[in-house]
């Protein structure tokens, strides 16, 4: 489970389009669809407020970049460049690893980066995050997400947890690309299991 929700609403973002987004796109993309990336009772600098804001999307992006290993898509991250590429793209995939800095990974993905003091205020911003996140999809898309998740998966509405998590583990063992499966199916599975184990997380 990625400790860091706006993961899942990234991929979501970019798994049905082929066109690539800058880092301040992408977050506008999200402030719009009515995700707050920074707390708004908080008096900070506008500085300060769109280096959170950075901060928090490209820990996003680089959770999803590690989940999407051997997946058969790799997820290309930069500034002004943030794309899901399919693995046979070789061209595209030679030409965007000569300009990707791999090693700004470690520095989102250590929360000891965001300036916060200490661990229980990292703690208490992801539990915050969590809070938001439960309460929009609750109120606009947790039903609809998850049946047509459970259809992704082949399952009925009163599949239990049990049912799900069996299921995916079939599901993967068929179409894992490193088994010959199909990519695009593989990346939909996974994401159904993750709103699946998220809609578990607040409603069970």
């Amino acid at each position: 489970m990625y400790s860091n929700p706006i993961a899942l609403v990234i991929l979501s973002k970019l798994k049905d389009t082929d066109e690539s987004f800058s880092l301040y796109k992408l977050i506008q993309i999200l402030e719009k669809s009515g995700y707050d990336l920074i707390q708004t009772d908080i008096e900070i600098s506008n500085e300060v407020s769109l280096f959170r804001k950075n901060f928090i999307v490209m820990n996003a992006l680089y959770e999803l970049k590690d989940d999407l290993a051997n997946s058969g898509y790799r997820l290309f991250i930069s500034p002004l460049k943030i794309q899901l590429i399919a693995d046979n793209n070789k061209q595209q995939i030679l030409a965007d690893d000569q300009s990707e800095m791999i090693e700004l990974s470690e520095y989102y993905l250590n929360w000891d980066n965001y300036n916060l003091t200490d661990h229980a205020e990292v703690e208490a911003l992801l539990n915050d995050f969590w809070v938001q996140f439960s309460k929009f999809e609750n109120n606009k898309y947790e039903n609809d997400k998850r049946l047509s998740s459970l259809q992704v998966l082949g399952l009925k509405s009163s599949a239990s947890w049990e049912d799900i998590q069996q299921t995916y583990r079939q599901l993967v063992k068929v179409y894992h690309p490193d088994k010959g499966g199909n990519s695009h199916k593989f990346i939909e599975i996974r994401q159904a299991f993750l709103v699946l184990k998220l809609t578990r997380n607040m409603s069970y």
